[in-house]
């Protein structure tokens, strides 16, 4: 973790050294990652850091004040689940292993009786397993959609708990996505598959890159503001 000094703040960021042409600054739950060509000076990192000290500054505190409320697992519990509010319902019946459907706006989770004293653990199992089994369907339909728009293809894609990113592609041409995409709609779980796809022809966010992304998703800046909500 590296650290500059900006109007007697502290600011603390990590680098990411990329085969890439420009710098890029982004700040995701408090942290801040740069993304910087390989051969960049730590000078010239400094001091591009503090052009934008006071945005950075500004983001981080934004995102300090969001508080995000643990969840509870607990019946009439809200949860987002393909960029709708989904509604948890638990119900308790003589059956012998758990049941759980999902439609509409409502996911139902139905459990032996013997989990009535206590079934937290047990339903965020359920829940988290439910989230990563829809994530790698989603995903899945997705990328066979966007592969087959743009005509280029990874060497392979994963679904992981990234923390900073919805997604990376590396230099070897694998892709990542988060797995937390599936809160929001199949269009941003659409776009951020094609942008990562289109890292395999750009690897930099120039404006070739951007371009190309219109070029196949024109309304992209509305998955994006959706992603940012």
């Amino acid at each position: 973790m590296e650290k500059i000094e900006f109007k007697g703040k502290i600011i603390e960021y990590t680098v990411e050294r990329k085969k890439i042409k420009n710098c890029y600054i982004g700040v995701r739950d408090g942290t801040v990652k740069v993304r910087v060509p390989k051969k960049i000076s730590q000078e010239k990192i400094e001091e591009i850091l503090l052009k934008r000290a006071d945005w950075i500054l500004k983001n981080i505190d934004k995102q300090k004040k969001k508080v995000t409320v643990p969840k509870q697992y607990i019946d009439g519990e809200n949860f987002r689940i393909l960029g709708k509010d989904v509604t948890l319902h638990i119900s308790y019946e003589k059956i012998q292993k758990p049941k759980m459907k999902f439609w509409f706006h409502k996911l139902e989770i139905i459990l032996p009786l013997e989990y009535q004293e206590n079934s937290k653990e047990k339903v965020k199992q359920l829940v988290q397993n439910f989230y990563q089994e829809l994530a790698k369907k989603e995903v899945e339909k997705a990328m066979k959609k966007m592969t087959s728009k743009i005509k280029l293809e990874p060497n392979q894609y994963k679904i992981k708990n990234l923390k900073s990113t919805w997604g990376n592609c590396s230099s070897t041409r694998n892709i990542s996505i988060n797995k937390k995409i599936v809160m929001y709609s199949p269009h941003a779980i659409e776009y951020v598959c094609l942008h990562e796809l289109c890292h395999l022809e750009y690897m930099d966010h120039s404006k070739k890159f951007w371009d190309m992304i219109e070029k196949y998703m024109p309304d992209y800046k509305k998955a994006e503001q959706e992603l940012k909500s």
